[in-house]
């Protein structure tokens, strides 16, 4: 088992390694796998030229994941060219978002980088269309009932999970950043116009900064955060791991100001700090935050961490339970919340007793069959 500081040295510093006996490398590994960062681990220590810390009893395991990561690549890419023709044919701008957008546009953090989904966005005006097209090219929404339906419909940024009929791939489709019901409204148009990619998918790769913001408002406010550390380490990244490291940053401060998120970058900043020593936090006096920069950014850090097993950990129930409170709070009213979560709990319990699929109203057949 590890420490919490051996493993965060290790996994962000790539400091420590020469040091594992067999025990720490088993639960490093094993660390890396429950959180799906392996491949993307391999990838770092290979930039840094250190390949040569694993041991030769890890190496099938680093290889099988490379393997799967660069197969993912491929059915992503695949996808995407057909979801480019799909939209250009009905003239609907759109780009790709998180893991596909990193993918498609050949970022540096894609590289071993796994992923559940293909993310994508369009304007509101156009999400209707574009859910229209998408119907009628294979693709049908997932079974849920209708108190989910609407709530994707009503309070989401996203309409309903898509899974292509044939292929079986997932796809959710974004017409803003985080839930609207909350009144922080982003300039959707922006995004979608801000491609600096020069790749062969160039109209559809969000820019750095845009990037960067969605991930970390898919960190910050949210919930869950089981995958905190991978969106954490996919940020820091783009941020550092091309180009000029300050004007990257300074482009990037400038559109979360822009965007009226500059409380969030401030806690962006600090966990940067706190995993990855940057010191684009430094700046930021502790005396003068706010509360809420505060207690966001000290839950964050604490529920950041994976929670495995492997890792000694004390109260982490405590901070997973916190950060899932506040992650709710932050992207939805109180009081749709409290519906939400006293609903949530009445469908659980009727589940318990009569069965999952007791809400859910069966797929309408096509074509009359």
């Amino acid at each position: 088992m590890l420490t919490e500081k051996q493993f965060l040295n290790a996994y962000c510093y790539l400091n420590g390694l020469d040091d594992f006996d067999a025990n720490k490398w088993n639960s490093f590994v094993r660390v890396l796998r429950e959180n799906s960062l392996v491949a993307s681990f391999y990838h770092r220590l290979e930039r840094s030229n250190q390949l040569y810390c694993i041991p030769e009893y890890c190496e099938d395991m680093f290889l099988s994941a490379i393997n799967f990561a660069n197969a993912q690549v491929i059915q992503t890419e695949v996808q995407g060219k057909k979801l480019i023709r799909l939209f250009n044919a009905i003239d609907i701008p759109f780009v790709f978002l998180k893991g596909a957008a990193y993918i498609i546009g050949s970022k540096r953090n894609s590289m071993g980088r796994l992923m559940t989904d293909i993310d994508i966005c369009v304007e509101k005006e156009n999400i209707d269309k574009a859910e229209e097209a998408l119907l009628g090219a294979g693709w049908s929404f997932k079974n849920m009932d209708e108190h989910d339906d609407k709530y994707y419909r009503e309070w989401s940024h996203e309409i309903p999970p898509l899974k292509h009929d044939n292929e079986g791939v997932v796809l959710d489709v974004h017409h803003t950043l985080i839930p609207p019901i909350k009144g922080r409204l982003l300039d959707i148009h922006a995004l979608i116009h801000s491609s600096e990619s020069d790749s062969d998918f160039s109209s559809t790769i969000p820019s750095r900064a845009w990037l960067v913001l969605h991930s970390a408002l898919h960190l910050i406010l949210n919930e869950d955060v089981k995958n905190g550390l991978r969106d954490l380490t996919d940020i820091f990244v783009l941020l550092y791991g091309e180009g000029s490291a300050s004007e990257n940053v300074a482009e990037t401060e400038a559109l979360f100001i822009k965007e009226g998120f500059e409380q969030e970058w401030i806690v962006l900043s600090l966990l940067l700090d706190d995993f990855f020593n940057t010191e684009i936090g430094s700046e930021h006096s502790s005396a003068n935050l706010s509360l809420y920069i505060r207690m966001r950014h000290f839950i964050l850090r604490k529920a950041i961490v994976p929670n495995s097993s492997f890792i000694q950990s004390d109260g982490r129930w405590l901070w997973d339970s916190v950060n899932y409170v506040l992650g709710y709070c932050s992207k939805m009213p109180l009081h749709i919340l409290f519906k939400q979560v006293t609903y949530k709990t009445y469908r659980n319990l009727i589940k318990l007793a009569f069965g999952e699929y007791f809400f859910r109203k069966p797929k309408p057949k096509r074509n009359g069959l």
